[in-house]
C-alpha cells in the first residue's frame, strides 16, 4: 500500500490513478523513462550530457549533442504572420488601402520606417532620375571642371547573354528578363535640353562637340580611345564646363526606366513567391560546390574575379587594396562563419549567405566614412563602414573560398522615390549542383546564377526598382576601370590652383508610376 504524492490518501499497489483526487499516479517505469529521455542516449551514459557554450545567439544544445535555434520558430512564425499581413494589405484596392491608412497611422509608420523590421518594395516602378550638378568658380580668373556622367545601361537577369538556362532535352531555353530598360536620356544645360542616344550609340566625338550658348561643352564619345577625350570602361557623356571669374551654372541630367524588382532566391523563407525570379532560384538545397565554379559559364568568373586581392586605392592604412582575402582579420571572420556550418561545409549558398548574415549582424553603417574608403579588412576591424566598404568586406570574405565576387554602382531611393543617394553593392555568381542541373536537364555551364547582393540594405540574391545601376564592373587586370569611375572629375585649374566648386543633388522629375503589387523584405 502506498498514498497519493498529491493529497496523501491511500493508494493500492498498481493503481495508475488515485481515485481520491483523480490524478494519474506515474509509476516507476514510467519515472524511469522521464529521466531517461534527459540522457546521453547515444552513448549510453548514465549522467546528463554536458553542453557546450552557445557559438550563436539563440542555439543552444540538445540532450543528442545536436545544435537548435531556439528563436528560430517564433522569430518565423513572426516573420510570416507579419508578411501574410503586409501581403493582404497590399492585395486591397487603392481606396481601401488610402482608407485603412488614414484610419490606422501606425501601419503606415510601420510600411514606411525600416527601423520597424520591414522594407516593402514595388515589384514595378516608372520613373525619371534627375541628377542637378551645380559648378561655381570662386576665383577671379577663368576656371574650367570636366565631368564624366554615366549613361546607364539596360540590365537582365543573367547579364550578356540572351537566355539563363539552355537545356539539354530540346526544350526551349528559359528566357533571360530585363529588369531594366532605359527608354531616355537628356541633359539640360544653359536652357538646352540635349537628347543622349541610349547606350551612346552612335557616340559624338569631341571634334563634333555641342557648344551651349555660354561656352560649355558636351560630347559623348564611347571607348574606342584614350585619353580624356574618350569614356573608359563604359559610355558616357561628357560635360566641360567653362567659366570666369565668380560665375556658376547648374545642369541638370535626366535617366528614365522603367525597372522591376528580381529575385535569384528560390527560398521562400526569404523572399515572397510572387517576386520575378523566385521560381528559377537558387536554395541551399539545389547549391553546388566550390569546385563547380570552373565548368559555369565558361570559368570567366573565377577567372576574373577571385583574386585574393584587387583595386589597390593606396588607402591610408596598412590594406591598401579594397579587397584582401588574405588578411588575417578576413580569414578569421571566414572562420567564424564556417564554425557554425556543417564541418567540411563546400556548399556556396550556405558559407555566402553565412558571410552576408556576418556582415549584416557586426558592421554598423557609418554615415560620415573616410576618404579614401575603408577596405575589406579595415572596415571588419572597425566594425563600422559605408556602402562601398561593407561592400568591400564582403567581397574580401568571399576571396577566401574562392567565390567570385564583384562591384555594382547606382544610385538607390527610399521607399516613396522622394530621396536618392549613390550607392555601391556586389554581384556574385551561385553554380547550381550538377545532380540538380541534371535532372532538370540543364546544361552544366548555363547552370549558374549572377546574382545581385546588397548587404547594406539587407538584400539577399535580390534587386530591386528603387535601385538605378549605372554600371557593373567589368575584367579588367589594371583597375582602371573602376578607377574611372570612382574618379569621374577632372579640373583645369587656375593659377591659384583652387578649381572649380561642385555639388550634386539628386531628385524624380514627373509622376511615378507603380506595378505588379508590393513585397516586404524582413531587416
Amino acid at each position: 500500500m502506498g498514498s497519493c504524492p498529491y493529497c496523501e490518501s491511500p493508494t493500492m499497489d498498481g493503481d495508475t490513478i488515485c481515485y481520491s483526487c483523480g490524478r494519474v499516479l506515474a509509476s516507476s517505469r514510467i519515472m524511469n523513462e522521464r529521466i531517461g529521455m534527459q540522457l546521453d542516449r547515444h552513448s549510453g551514459a548514465n549522467t546528463y550530457k554536458m553542453t557546450t557554450a552557445p557559438k550563436r545567439r539563440g542555439y543552444v544544445q540538445t540532450d543528442r549533442g545536436r545544435s537548435k535555434n531556439i528563436l528560430k520558430g517564433g522569430r518565423n512564425r513572426f516573420r510570416t504572420l507579419v508578411m501574410l499581413g503586409l501581403v493582404a494589405f497590399i492585395m486591397l484596392s487603392p481606396q481601401a488601402r488610402e482608407h485603412i491608412l488614414s484610419e490606422v497611422g501606425d501601419l503606415k509608420e510601420f510600411l514606411e520606417n525600416p527601423t520597424l523590421g520591414y522594407m516593402v518594395y514595388d515589384i514595378d516602378a516608372d520613373y525619371t532620375l534627375n541628377r542637378i550638378v551645380s559648378a561655381t568658380n570662386g576665383d577671379n580668373t577663368p576656371s574650367s571642371m570636366l565631368e564624366n556622367l554615366p549613361i546607364s545601361p539596360d540590365i537582365k537577369a543573367l547579364e550578356g547573354e540572351a537566355s539563363t538556362f539552355v537545356y539539354t532535352d530540346g526544350t526551349n531555353p528559359s528566357p533571360n528578363q530585363l529588369i531594366q530598360d532605359v527608354t531616355e536620356i537628356k541633359l539640360i544645360i544653359d536652357g538646352q535640353t540635349i537628347n543622349i542616344p541610349l547606350e551612346g550609340i552612335p557616340p559624338r566625338m569631341v571634334a563634333d562637340k555641342i557648344t551651349t550658348a555660354n561656352g560649355h561643352e558636351v560630347w559623348w564619345p564611347g571607348t574606342s580611345g584614350n585619353g580624356e577625350d574618350f569614356c573608359i570602361g563604359g559610355p558616357c557623356v561628357k560635360v566641360r564646363v567653362n567659366l570666369g571669374p565668380s560665375e556658376s551654372t547648374t545642369y541638370e541630367y535626366q535617366t528614365t526606366i522603367k525597372t522591376k524588382s528580381y529575385t535569384w532566391d528560390g527560398d521562400s523563407g526569404n523572399i515572397l513567391p510572387t517576386v520575378p525570379g523566385f521560381t528559377s532560384g537558387i536554395t541551399s538545397e539545389t547549391s553546388g560546390t566550390f569546385a563547380d565554379f570552373e565548368n559555369r559559364g565558361d570559368g570567366v568568373r573565377e577567372d576574373t574575379f577571385t583574386d585574393a586581392k584587387w583595386y589597390n586605392k593606396n588607402r591610408l592604412d596598412q590594406y591598401d587594396y579594397a579587397i584582401d582575402g588574405a588578411a588575417a582579420n578576413v580569414i578569421a571572420a571566414v572562420a567564424s562563419v564556417e564554425s557554425n556550418l556543417p564541418e567540411g561545409n563546400d556548399n556556396v549558398y550556405d558559407f555566402v549567405r553565412g558571410v552576408f548574415d556576418y556582415i549584416r549582424d557586426n558592421i554598423q553603417y557609418d554615415d560620415d566614412a573616410p576618404s579614401p574608403s575603408r577596405s575589406g579588412p579595415s572596415c571588419l576591424g572597425a566594425g563600422i563602414g559605408d556602402c562601398d566598404e561593407q561592400t568591400n568586406a564582403f567581397l574580401s570574405m568571399l576571396r577566401v573560398r574562392g567565390v567570385p565576387g564583384w562591384y555594382v554602382f547606382g544610385v538607390l531611393s527610399s521607399q516613396s522615390f522622394t530621396q536618392w543617394e549613390a550607392h555601391a553593392w556586389g554581384y556574385i555568381q551561385l553554380p547550381m549542383s550538377d545532380e540538380w542541373c541534371n535532372e532538370m536537364n540543364i546544361d552544366l555551364n548555363t547552370c549558374f546564377v549572377e546574382a545581385s547582393v546588397d548587404v547594406t540594405n539587407n538584400k539577399w540574391l535580390l534587386h530591386t526598382s528603387s535601385a538605378l545601376i549605372d554600371w557593373i564592373e567589368k575584367p579588367d587586370p589594371t583597375g582602371t576601370y573602376i578607377n574611372a569611375f570612382y574618379r569621374p572629375i577632372s579640373h583645369i585649374h587656375n593659377s591659384n590652383g583652387d578649381g572649380i566648386d561642385r555639388d550634386r543633388t539628386f531628385d524624380t522629375v514627373g509622376a511615378i508610376n507603380y506595378g505588379g503589387g508590393k513585397f516586404p523584405v524582413y531587416q
